[in-house]
């Protein structure tokens, strides 16, 4: 599949479809939660001034560092079988050039489905740790939201994929310290494919055929051909909320503990915890515990059972600079995790087993596979201050009603969170 081939699908997107614009508000409010939510943390906030310090004070600057915060409070969402988070790229991208919500529409969905496409194709989970399908796919998702949002013709956005993928590379070590590469990453990948969009407006060409079976190899050992099967118009209605500041791969064993302390868990009866996963889910949440170490507090399953026993509301703090309950502490040397081959790969489902006082209570999760989403946004939304929340609700109903207000209003608290204020011209 050549570059033409995967864009002549991403162009029967219909930004007008009432279902899809609903999807992409409820994942641009999302986006948008998480920028607020991860500006005021100390590492976040190092990434937003060297951004600012940096960049022309422009829409490209704004977009890549609001990337990067997204990308780094590990509370957007994610498409699970691929590992690919496009709503930390195309959500910004989009915002900063779109004018109108029908446009803003397709551009979003379209990043998410050239993201997803991307990350399934060069391995998804099975890529890992060697290549982050996210961060390989970060430059395309920027550049085709970029290409449509500009109303671009479709050789001009095959030519912003293929300009934004030459060169391209999941690769990005592990980084250690702060503030981490790894979020730099992020936003550095979203700026090229901005670039890129723009290089192709202005008639810069590119190797349409860059995307072969043979250059698709050579990014990860567990890659593949890029296919027609993986480019789906409707990616982004298989990209889910994360309802906690979490590794996704632990999540529903959070879900599952909660539900059985919500039934009346005492979690000062607790002897011990056992959560079972899918093997490929145990190496990220199972690592030793570094409580110094905030990517580690957030993976770490025993610490997160703990915080959900002992302070919820914890469970969506994405600084974690402050000092952690003692119990909660306590509890994670009761915590084992056990992978286990009878459970599907599919979803990274959790068996948690629970023995209390002599008694076992166990909890599957998921339950069901129709988890309101809205449900988890405007959980979401209640754990920001109010000044965030009144302008994010007022975006959310402004897209409901495809307000021509929306894209503008949306763009403008993108700007004011990253600390690019929009310009006169701009506003114009």
């Amino acid at each position: 599949m050549n570059a033409r081939d995967l864009v002549s699908i991403l162009l029967t997107i219909d930004g007008g479809d009432r279902k899809l614009r609903d999807l992409v508000n409820l994942h641009t409010v999302d986006a948008l939660v998480c920028l607020a939510a991860g500006a005021g943390a100390k590492e976040a906030s190092s990434l937003l001034a060297f951004y600012r310090e940096t960049g022309a004070g422009d829409a490209i600057s704004s977009a890549a560092s609001a990337s990067a915060v997204i990308r780094f409070t590990e509370w957007d969402a994610i498409h699970v079988p691929s590992c690919a988070t496009p709503d930390a790229m195309a959500v910004p991208a989009a915002l900063a050039f779109a004018q109108d919500c029908g446009t803003y529409v397709k551009a979003v969905a379209a990043g998410h489905s050239v993201g997803v496409a991307l990350s399934e194709a060069v391995g998804g989970v099975s890529a890992l740790p060697e290549t982050w399908p996210g961060l390989f796919a970060a430059p395309a998702a920027a550049a085709v939201s970029v290409a449509i949002a500009l109303d671009l013709s479709e050789e001009r956005v095959a030519q912003a994929l293929v300009l934004a993928m030459a060169g391209s590379s999941g690769r990005n070590g592990r980084p250690s310290g702060m503030p981490s590469a790894r979020w730099l990453a992020i936003g550095e990948a979203t700026f090229k494919g901005i670039r890129a969009a723009l290089a192709a407006k202005a008639g810069v060409k590119g190797d349409l055929d860059l995307l072969s079976p043979v250059w698709m190899k050579g990014q990860a050992a567990a890659a593949g051909a890029l296919e027609e099967k993986h480019v789906d118009p409707m990616a982004i209605a298989c990209v889910g909320v994360k309802p906690f500041v979490s590794a996704r791969q632990g999540m529903n064993a959070i879900q599952a503990f909660s539900s059985l302390l919500h039934k009346g868990l005492d979690p000062d009866a607790i002897e011990t915890v056992r959560v079972f996963l899918p093997p490929v889910a145990v190496p990220v949440v199972g690592r030793p515990l570094d409580t110094e170490d905030r990517l580690s507090t957030i993976a770490h399953l025993g610490l997160q059972l703990g915080i959900a026993a002992y302070e919820p509301p914890r469970l969506m703090d994405v600084d974690r600079s402050r000092p952690f309950d003692g119990n909660a502490l306590d509890l994670t040397k009761r915590v084992t995790v056990t992978a286990d081959d009878g459970l599907p790969v599919e979803g990274w489902p959790a068996r948690v087993v629970v023995s209390e006082k002599g008694q076992t209570r166990e909890a599957v999760w998921p339950q069901n596979s129709d988890e309101n989403l809205h449900s988890a946004l405007d959980r979401k939304l209640e754990s920001l201050p109010m000044a965030v929340t009144r302008p994010l609700q007022r975006i959310e109903a402004a897209f409901a009603g495809a307000d021509l207000s929306a894209v503008a209003e949306a763009r403008g608290l993108m700007r004011s969170l990253t600390g690019f204020p929009v310009s006169k011209s701009e506003a114009a």
